[in-house]
């Protein structure tokens, strides 16, 4: 499965953009809302206006701030010579042919179309992509309202919800209150297939009530069949999250602990996104290395070792 974060979206923009320099591009025009986040960088690189596609076909006129002028001014959008109708990513091109569409007859104006991800190394709707990322493909921007969520484990404390502090963990009323009180982290709209977690079976009513609360639809929700909270020893967290991911026909596990993403990733073989240093765990010595943080010395002599071979490092 190919992850893609903010930070990879950044560095592709910033390692592609000479490809755009020379095109003499008047007004960036960004298809919300994914789409919006690599138009406004692109915009910046070239230091010219952008839009929002409904913006756009309304003739609005293009804002900037005050500490810096754009290279060209326009007074209205459709008096642009040329746009760059930018999207994340493109697979079927229906996004993109919906958006060229809604383009309005009176912008007498050229048109490039564009997207920073291709799911094809051909794509017939638009004229130039940065970065072939075939699929399976998941982007960090999209990760909580994908439909992939319906063949995904989730944890929830660290992913849906804030975590319980050691105090909180070892005395009954707080940890209840913690349940019922939680701060919600991400609010995914698609159904989960399995949420997992390591919280004991005796708070699975306040657990329900909070996810009820937040709107939160799954399919299963799995406990722990321990007596209290602080007998749920750090250690086989992972063991109980791996031993369900493993024997499920699942294709992705969310998970909040770093540590725990690489040991359940190590113990199925499946992909783990983590929560909270947003990186995708998957199986494999190479993979390892590349991942974890404590051997990022060796990843950088890995990336060496391939690009004096010429052999391309693995994109995660």
């Amino acid at each position: 499965m190919n992850f893609i974060s903010y930070a990879n979206l950044a560095e592709d923009i910033r390692k592609n953009i000479h490809k755009l320099h020379d095109r003499e591009i008047d007004l960036v025009v960004g298809i919300p809302r994914s789409g919006m986040i690599p138009a406004y960088m692109i915009s910046l690189y070239l230091n010219v206006n952008c839009l929002d596609l409904a913006s756009f076909c309304r003739n609005e006129k293009p804002a900037h701030g005050r500490t810096r002028r754009t290279a060209n001014i326009l007074t209205n959008a459709w008096d642009a010579k040329k746009i760059l109708l930018v999207d994340d990513s493109i697979i079927s091109g229906m996004s993109m042919r919906s958006a060229v569409e809604q383009l309005p007859g009176a912008f007498m104006g050229k048109l490039l179309k564009m997207a920073v991800y291709s799911a094809s190394a051909k794509p017939a709707e638009i004229d130039i992509y940065f970065e072939h990322v075939a699929c399976p493909r998941i982007f960090e921007w999209n990760i909580y309202h994908h439909r992939i969520l319906s063949h995904a484990c989730i944890d929830i404390d660290g992913v849906l919800c804030a975590p319980p502090i050691k105090d909180q963990n070892e005395d009954d009323e707080k940890y209840t209150d913690l349940l019922t009180n939680a701060k919600p982290l991400n609010l995914p709209s698609y159904k989960i297939h399995s949420l997992i977690s390591s919280r004991p079976e005796k708070y699975r009513k306040e657990t329900e009530v909070w996810l009820r609360a937040h709107n939160i639809k799954y399919e299963h929700l799995i406990m722990r069949d321990l007596p209290d909270s602080k007998y749920c020893h750090p250690r086989t967290h992972a063991m109980h999250k791996a031993e369900y991911y493993s024997t499920s026909r699942l294709d992705l596990f969310l998970e909040s602990d770093p540590g725990q993403a690489l040991e359940i990733a190590k113990a199925t073989g499946k992909p783990v996104f983590c929560a909270t240093n947003h990186r995708l765990y998957q199986s494999g010595a190479l993979q390892s290395i590349y991942t974890t943080p404590s051997l990022w010395v060796f990843r950088n002599i890995y990336k060496k070792l391939t690009q004096s071979l010429s052999l391309p490092a693995r994109r995660h």
